[in-house]
């Protein structure tokens, strides 16, 4: 029997004991689950406060599944009480079962808009309630993977690992006397991307996917962003919000060991390309993490059955929003029960455009429909930065910089806006090509954003979480606390400079490909051109409007949990970033416009 790679392109994977279930800082209660297979019926609650079943539920607790090397795992089963076989959807993850695992929504401003009302306490954080979908005929599998909690072996961060680890769960699954053959997939991040990693190894019985926000390269996407390791996020992640019996990859080692990438990231990259089966991909603006890799996967893949949809709140609460649970059930119906419900019409991209009101402002356009994602027939505007901190749709003849210092949070960003003279719509990825230098060192670490102006001049922000869901008093931006996961600000875009070189035949015009496999250091004072990708942006602007491009030494945006991830410089940024432009340095700023459909 072999077991689990110990090395990646050569490299030993480094280890580290996982944190215990029974340390529960900032944790839910933990308990020991025993196997038992029992009725819930209807009203029961898993607790006070939470949302009561509205039909009888078989809960199947602590099922062993399998694995291929003789490593056992476990999950929770809630399904229907039913003599018909159904269809299951897994929910994979490291972040406990059973109400086990970080209090997520006690650290976000107002819960989210997510009061403990809204869900049942059975769901896997991140991943379907069992309350909401047993109803609708599926069941529902809450999985701890490998080396989590109480299932054993070694926690792999994922990788093909995982993939072959969820092979075996779906078939195992897909085997069960109550189980019609048909298996899928649910839920956001970690949920998501095991589905793609899981799709790849192309078990049988796996028949759509529904990866909703999840990257698709670690490295590129989430721990390594533009070549600039993200120390802090990987500490908060593995440290606080997972816990295991045995050994965990050591994600930070091998990030401070190895910050090129190399065989061994390579293992966490996720090539779609030859998936055929039918998905229904989701991406949103809120998170820095997700909307590249999903927009990548989705890209990529080779199936013809494949739409995403972008949405304006945050993945989280759009998960137990009632009309796209109805959305996915359509989608899940089609592929999972066969039935022909229509679903195939459904346009392929749906895309929300922000518009950053307040409480009483127009809100977002939700669910603009178009037919692919790039949209079709966008026109990419250049904006060429000028003096007096412009933006222009012509270079100006002679040169001109501007310099802001690069290693303080209370330094202020290079800035250059652009006023719209008539309604605009900008939707897809940006790309910033600059011209920089730096006296003080030999690399610079470069943070790009588009922010959104008031015809007032105040830069907005958007509250991911709909007014009307908010307590009454909260009504714009200044009265919402700073955390990313309630608060967007705007695309933005990382390059280390020493990580300028591209692969030509992997770019296309908006997304360079960096292969961050080397570094070629900058002489101090010299200049060099840098090519920075953006995140997806949808934002819409009225005349009188203005778009606000920075340039500064650290990200413009907050944490997503700013009370466990402590607010610090990341980066090798020292004295002053000078930004060149006009005459033969044409830095500019490339947006997407496109033409929204009336609504």
């Amino acid at each position: 029997m072999t077991g689990p790679k110990l090395e990646f392109g050569g490299l030993p994977i480094p280890w580290v004991p996982t944190v215990r279930p029974e340390d529960t800082t900032n944790m839910n209660p933990y308990k020991k689950q025993t196997q038992n297979t029992k009725n819930l019926p209807v009203g029961w609650k898993f607790a006070e406060g939470r949302r009561a079943l509205y039909e009888e539920t078989t809960f199947d607790e602590v099922v062993e599944i399998p694995l291929r090397d003789g490593v056992k795992i476990y999950c929770d089963i809630f399904r229907p009480v039913t003599d018909t076989k159904i269809p299951a959807i897994l929910a994979v993850s490291p972040y406990g079962k059973n109400g086990h695992g970080f209090r997520i929504f006690d650290n976000i401003p107002f819960r989210l808009g997510l009061p403990e009302s809204a869900t049942s306490g059975l769901e896997k954080f991140e991943g379907p309630d069992p309350a909401e979908w047993c109803p609708r005929g599926y069941a529902i599998v809450n999985v701890d993977i490998r080396g989590t909690w109480d299932s054993e072996g070694d926690l792999y961060i994922e990788g093909r690992q995982m993939g072959m680890d969820g092979y075996d769960t779906v078939e195992f699954i897909a085997s069960q006397p109550w189980c019609n053959g048909a298996v899928s997939m649910c839920g956001n991040s970690w949920l998501a991307t095991e589905q793609w990693v899981t799709a790849i190894e192309k078990p049988p019985s796996l028949k759509c996917l529904a990866p909703w926000e999840g990257f698709t390269n670690m490295y590129r996407d989430l721990i390594c962003r533009g070549g600039v390791p993200k120390g802090s996020f990987t500490s908060f992640i593995f440290n606080k919000t997972i816990r295991g019996r045995n050994r965990r990859e050591d994600i930070s080692s091998a990030l401070a060991q190895w910050p090129f990438f190399n065989g061994y990231w390579e293992d966490k990259v996720y090539d779609t390309s030859d998936l055929t089966l039918p998905i229904y991909a989701l991406a949103s603006y809120s998170s820095g993490n997700h909307g590249s890799g999903t927009v990548r996967g989705w890209n990529r893949a080779a199936s013809k059955d494949k739409w995403i949809r972008f949405h304006p709140t945050q993945e989280w609460f759009d998960l137990y929003t009632p009309r796209y649970i109805d959305d996915l059930q359509r989608f899940f119906d089609r592929y999972l029960k066969g039935i022909d419900n229509g679903w195939e019409k459904t346009p392929k991209a749906r895309v929300s455009i922000l518009t950053y009101g307040n409480r009483f402002e127009p809100g977002p356009k939700w669910d603009v429909p178009f037919s692919d994602y790039p949209i079709p027939d966008t026109k990419y505007s250049k904006l060429y930065l000028q003096d007096s901190g412009k933006l222009a749709t012509s270079p100006q003849a002679n040169e001109g910089s501007t310099s802001h210092q690069s290693d303080s949070y209370q330094a202020k960003p290079s800035e250059f806006v652009l006023t719209f003279d008539k309604a605009t719509s900008i939707v897809g990825h940006s790309k910033a090509e600059l011209w920089m230098s730096c006296k003080d060192k030999d690399d610079m670490d470069v943070y790009v954003s588009i922010r959104k102006l008031s015809k007032s001049g105040e830069v907005l922000e958007h509250v991911n979480v709909p007014w009307e869901k908010l307590p009454e008093g909260i009504n714009t931006q200044h009265d919402v606390p700073m955390a990313q996961t309630i608060k967007y600000t705007g695309p933005t875009g990382i390059l280390r400079a020493s990580h300028r070189a591209q692969v030509p035949e992997r770019s296309t015009p908006m997304l360079p490909y960096h292969p961050h496999d080397k570094e070629e250091k900058v002489p101090p004072g010299d200049i060099v051109k840098l090519e920075i990708s953006l995140c997806p942006m949808g934002i819409h602007f009225e005349a009188g409007e203005g778009l606000l491009f920075r340039v500064q030494g650290f990200v413009d945006t907050s944490s997503d949990f700013p009370s466990h991830i402590d607010k610090k410089l990341e980066n090798l940024n020292e004295g002053q970033h000078t930004i060149h432009f006009g005459g033969k340095y044409d830095s500019t700023i490339i947006v997407p416009v496109v033409a929204v459909p009336a609504q």
